[in-house]
């Protein structure tokens, strides 16, 4: 994992002051903001500091593109680093595009090739870095109200006690949170892509998939007893060893691999000290047991698979 990955002891999962910015910057505009832990933003005014001036976007981008061009000029092969027709959208606003500028002056990133899915709270690239291992980058949108929907997987989480308001903030550490259920789960050696860095509403991770296609999920596939029976090891053993429920956990969240299913997803996951952890693991048992009985297997009753993981 990179070594931007978190330190367990702590609330802040990585700190982004170590990326260097002196290739891009914006002289209309200081970037920097106040982080303090005891700051609190209302939502109203998100609407007035999340850089949504499009006039300073489209110049930052420009600029942003006249770096990456100079380092595709030295790569040896013709493969765009960016593709802004593919990549610059709405969801780019100065902070990600600064973030990402970062990201490919530090290394990790060589260039970014496009969307390949997108959802209601972010959007996921594929990407690649110096080595041409593929990336997926999950770009959170900061302008989604959707997160506030978000609260009770936060709130009751001993991890996460200071959680400030407004949309920015909540994005931000719903990331974080993203990175930290994915870095313990990973060093657990349960199935899912692994993390490589977080910084503020941008996430990236190992991407699961062939040339920039991801790999199908369970609702995409053809399936067998033996695909129960591994999504329901992953459920125990992310309760029983990372001591974790999903929470969100259904056939739309779980790849078929060759290896075998792959959950991705991690937002939603909290702490078994969460209050709402059997709630949350009913959920997640119910939901993949009505998936399997639907594609006419005979699975095991619910209620004794959550005995069995909660023993």
């Amino acid at each position: 994992m990179n070594e931007n990955s978190i330190d367990e002891s702590k609330d802040e999962v990585t700190e982004e002051n170590d990326l260097d910015l002196s290739e891009i910057t914006d002289e209309s505009e200081d970037f920097t903001t106040d982080e303090s832990e005891d700051s609190i933003a209302d939502d109203s005014e998100d609407s007035t500091t999340e850089e949504s001036d499009l006039g300073l976007r489209e110049n930052l981008a420009k600029k942003m593109n006249i770096v990456l061009a100079g380092k595709a000029r030295g790569r040896k092969t013709a493969k765009d680093v960016f593709d802004k027709d593919k990549v610059l959208e709405a969801v780019f606003d100065k902070s990600t595009v600064m973030i990402l500028s970062r990201f490919i002056n530090n290394g990790i990133i060589s260039y970014v090739n496009g969307a390949i899915g997108a959802g209601k709270e972010s959007q996921m690239y594929w990407a690649v870095d110096p080595s041409g291992q593929d990336l997926a980058v999950k770009i959170y949108l900061v302008t989604t109200s959707n997160f506030k929907k978000r609260y009770p997987y936060l709130i009751g989480d001993p991890r996460f006690t200071r959680i400030k308001r407004g949309t920015r903030s909540l994005v931000e550490l719903w990331a974080k949170k993203e990175f930290r259920n994915l870095s313990k789960s990973f060093n657990f050696e349960i199935p899912c892509p692994e993390p490589i860095t977080v910084v503020k509403n941008i996430l990236i991770m190992k991407f699961v998939g062939v040339n920039g296609v991801p790999s199908p999920t369970l609702v995409e596939s053809e399936v067998d007893y033996t695909d129960y029976e591994k999504t329901i090891e992953i459920i125990s053993d992310l309760y029983q060893k990372a001591e974790l429920v999903h929470a969100d956990l259904s056939e739309y969240n779980i790849f078929k691999t060759e290896n075998g299913p792959v959950v991705f997803d991690f937002g939603s996951a909290v702490d078994i000290r969460h209050p709402k952890t059997k709630e949350f693991l009913e959920r997640d048992i119910s939901n993949i047991t009505r998936f399997f009985v639907k594609r006419g297997l005979t699975v095991d009753n619910p209620i004794d698979v959550f005995k069995r993981v909660t023993k």
